[in-house]
């Protein structure tokens, strides 16, 4: 016998030994794994890994909680005190949106905790606890790479795209309806038989993250990605026909529903045009902008001014996914890498009418508009990341690891400036409503006359309802001699940013 001839019989042999062991265990090995290396699963180790992305989101957004409120804020808690009574609770209309599940969420908050800013905040922060775990349990049964999948959570849980939609106790709008998005699709997209009950289920989470915000019209457009990914597949797919059929007569129901109880779908800062199509690139490009690395080791560059071009830099968003295309057509994950592309995109699509620059970060609450989006953005990163890792060479795992903990620190050292940030914002919404609160006890005033606030003037107004809701509260332009026309009355105006306060008789 030649040695050719045994070394043939040696692979063989091998070869046997390799099939065997996996005929015995039920797995079958791979040759190149398509993930991060094996994680021994069981209900230890899940729930372990439940504390981590705790931890994580604790980590990342622990300054919330004592922030103070902005904007918005002081409308949905005024009228959830004032104005939500159980009668029409379902149908009250704050800041002219129809959103009757975030109605209800405000109304049993201000019963349970009355004007509790950090109650407010820290469900916030448990909302997108809550949303990182279902973006570990979808990307799960989507990818079927558990490893990938928790990696993208770390990255949902840490990163800095998405920071006003936690930050701002307004924004639970966002968090509450993603939440019911990601729910819905996690029960649709499971696996197995696909039963009656599941698509129940599944619709009717759906039925309340549209109660929750109309954004999350974009269910439909991502359970429909899924399904057509999937169709041709020969095992059985995540999600049947009948879903996504089912889920198309909801979103219409509600639109007709929306139409009858706001009157129109186009508002003056809301509608079609050109804008949106720039907004879809400007949002994903947005998400794909190196943040951790400039936040790390050049700060200036995490600054986006609005730009002045009409579609510079947006148009560098078709390179960009032609190149992530052929990265998944070359690894053989194409339809990985759609399901990302798409999943960001089409996230963005009901968000993409709003007539604001989405390449930019002059405003921090407008990224909360990524957070459904963000889902695709962080899987993207992540399977790039399985990609690199894929194989056995040491220096490729040691790269990835270093890039993951980069990518990890970058995020949350961003998401503390921002934090520091917001703090500044909500603190003086804070300094003005402790002054203006302390100076009308002092002068033993129950009317107010403001001329040209600092803070807009309704937030005033029911930023003080909060304090004191006997207070009238009344904006004039004339000075002091208008303010005589409502003495006895605390006269507040503003000069060269400073407030003066006299008490007219």
């Amino acid at each position: 016998m030649n040695i050719y001839t045994a070394n043939r019989l040696t692979a063989s042999s091998k070869t046997a030994i390799k099939r065997k062991m996996s005929q015995s265990t039920g797995h079958t090995p791979h040759k190149h794994p398509a993930s991060f290396g094996p994680v021994p699963w069981s209900t230890w180790t899940q729930l372990a890994f439940y504390v981590v992305l705790f931890l994580l989101c604790l980590l990342t957004f622990h300054g919330i909680t004592d922030n103070y409120l902005f904007n918005d804020d002081f409308s949905w808690l005024s009228a959830a005190r004032y104005g939500m009574n159980p009668a029409n609770l379902l149908t009250y209309r704050v800041v002219n949106f129809f959103r009757p599940l975030i109605n209800l969420s405000f109304f049993v908050m201000e019963r349970v905790a009355p004007a509790n800013i950090r109650f407010n905040a820290t469900l916030n922060l448990a909302l997108h606890f809550i949303n990182t775990i279902l973006v570990f349990h979808l990307l799960t049964a989507l990818l079927k790479k558990r490893q990938t999948a928790m990696a993208a959570a770390v990255l949902f849980a840490v990163t800095s795209l998405h920071t006003g939609a936690v930050f701002w106790i307004s924004a639970r709008t966002t968090l509450l309806s993603t939440l019911f998005v990601l729910a819905s699709l996690t029960v649709a997209a499971s696996g197995g038989k696909e039963t009656p009950a599941r698509t129940a289920a599944a619709v009717v989470l759906f039925i309340m993250a549209l109660a929750a915000k109309e954004t999350a019209i974009a269910g439909l457009p991502l359970v429909l990605l899924i399904y057509l990914l999937d169709r041709h597949k020969r095992e059985v797919p995540g999600i049947a026909k009948r879903t996504v059929i089912a889920f198309e007569v909801v979103a219409i129901a509600y639109l007709v529903i929306r139409k009858a109880v706001m009157g129109g779908f186009v508002q003056a800062n809301w509608g079609p045009g050109a804008h949106a199509v720039r907004n879809l690139a400007g949002g994903f490009l947005y998400q794909f902008y190196p943040w951790p690395f400039f936040s790390l080791f050049y700060v200036p560059a995490t600054r986006i001014p609005e730009p002045v071009h009409p579609i510079i830099p947006e148009v560098l968003v078709v390179p960009l996914i032609l190149v992530l295309l052929l990265i998944g057509a070359r690894t053989k994950r194409l339809r990985t890498f759609a399901l990302s592309i798409g999943w960001t995109l089409l996230a963005l699509l009901p968000a993409s009418p709003f007539r604001y620059r989405f390449f930019s970060t002059v405003s921090i609450t407008q990224n909360r508009y990524y957070y459904l989006s963000s889902v695709g953005s962080v899987c993207m990163i992540a399977v790039l990341l399985s990609v690199l890792w894929s194989g056995r060479s040491r220096i490729r795992t040691v790269t990835c690891t270093v890039l993951f903990l980069i990518l990890c620190i970058g995020y949350i050292h961003r998401v503390d400036r921002l934090e520091k940030k917001w703090a500044e914002f909500t603190g003086m919404y804070r300094e003005v409503v402790t002054v203006v609160t302390r100076e009308t006890r002092r002068h033993g005033a129950s009317t107010i006359a403001m001329e040209n606030p600092l803070l807009a003037f309704p937030y005033m107004r029911e930023a003080l309802s909060l304090v004191q809701p006997t207070w009238k509260v009344v904006e004039i332009t004339g000075g002091r001699d208008e303010a005589m026309w409502w003495r006895p009355c605390l006269y507040i105006s503003y000069m060269q940013n400073q407030m003066r306060f006299e008490m007219l008789e």
